[in-house]
């Protein structure tokens, strides 16, 4: 008997550490008595933010692949990007620099002379879209070049309804927006090392005619890129404006805004130093400049300085710009920057 009454006394006391052990296991700080359902509580708050965490890291990996278009745009950068149709030569020759030219399916015909394009696929007229023909082919990406997604009509618009992921860009007008076309397509595309070695490229080019101007003694120049009848030039806000200030030189049309009209009489007024034409076509010879009535008057003309430069180099927004920059800086000022 004494045997079962001292383990009766044990398990009682026991029994009564258990019991405080939890009573104290649901105490607040404060004295008072946490219930069921406060701990149900925390433990679903727990659950929640774990949740919450998780999908936080969801979405900064999702964000990770998106980046901000040329027009402000968010997009999604594909996981993979093997097939691109590219629908402008200077989005061509941008692709072309970056490395992945073997990647464009088809392209206007206008990039069939891009360096590493193959010709046979510039067959497309983006003029003429044939939404079905660039379905059919079944790209990761169509890259269109100065034509905006707003606005009440967009030839695209069936491409992405089909799920093709269209890229727009904007017509470049300064040498800072290429960098940024170049910068934007590079991060789409996975070269973002080749981009920063394309835009160095074109910045050391800037630095060195930049470096070199001081020295030059200032000339008017009138670029002409639409010739007789209908005579085309440019003013402020073009990146051809932008390299005849970069030399040196001053565009005779620098007053104006854009891509301009103008006519012969304003030319013979301005009486320009040097003309640059980048008129290429089959069958022109840029020597009729020399030969226009009233023209015989313009210093260029009687001096001699009329000069044609390399049409795509001067008019194509790529880092080949670079090319154009030294062609007009030679013909205004061969004897800075060489013959």
């Amino acid at each position: 008997m004494k045997t079962e009454k001292l383990l009766s006394l044990i398990l009682a006391g026991a029994l009564s550490l258990a019991l405080t052990a939890c009573n104290n296991a649901n105490q607040t700080s404060d004295g008072g008595v946490i219930t069921t359902s406060e701990i149900t509580e925390a433990d679903e708050t727990e659950v929640q933010t774990a949740e919450v965490t998780e999908l936080s890291a969801d979405t900064e990996s999702a964000a990770e692949n998106v980046i901000i278009d040329r027009e402000g745009n968010a997009i999604t950068v594909p996981d993979e990007l093997n097939t691109i149709i590219s629908a402008a030569p200077s989005v061509s020759e941008i692709l072309s620099g970056l490395g992945v030219a073997d990647k464009i399916i088809a392209a206007d015909v206008y990039s069939a002379d891009v360096d590493g394009i193959n010709p046979d696929v510039c067959t497309l007229d983006f003029y003429n879209l044939n939404a079905e023909e660039l379905i059919s082919l079944s790209p990761d990406a169509v890259i269109i070049n100065g034509i905006s997604e707003t606005g009440s009509s967009d030839p695209y618009k069936e491409l992405k309804e089909a799920g093709i992921n269209v890229v727009y860009i904007p017509s470049s007008t300064s040498i800072d927006s290429i960098k940024d076309d170049i910068a934007f397509l590079a991060a789409y595309t996975g070269t973002e090392e080749k981009g920063d070695e394309l835009i160095a490229y074109i910045d050391a080019a800037v630095e060195d005619v930049t470096s070199k101007a001081s020295t030059a003694e200032k000339k008017s120049v009138y670029f002409e890129i639409g010739a007789a009848p209908y005579l085309y030039s440019c003013g402020k806000g073009t990146f051809i404006d932008e390299i005849l200030t970069l030399i040196g030189a001053e565009n005779i049309y620098g007053d104006e805004e854009g891509w301009i009209s103008n006519s012969e009489e304003t030319v013979i007024a301005a009486n320009p130093d040097v003309i640059i034409t980048n008129v290429m076509y089959d069958g022109y010879d840029f020597n009729e400049i020399k030969e226009r009535a009233g023209w015989e008057v313009i210093t260029a003309v009687m001096n001699g300085d009329v000069y044609q430069v390399d049409s795509n180099a001067t008019s194509r927004p790529s880092q080949n710009i670079v090319d154009g920059i030294y062609a007009v800086a030679k013909a205004v000022y061969p004897e800075i920057y060489g013959e």
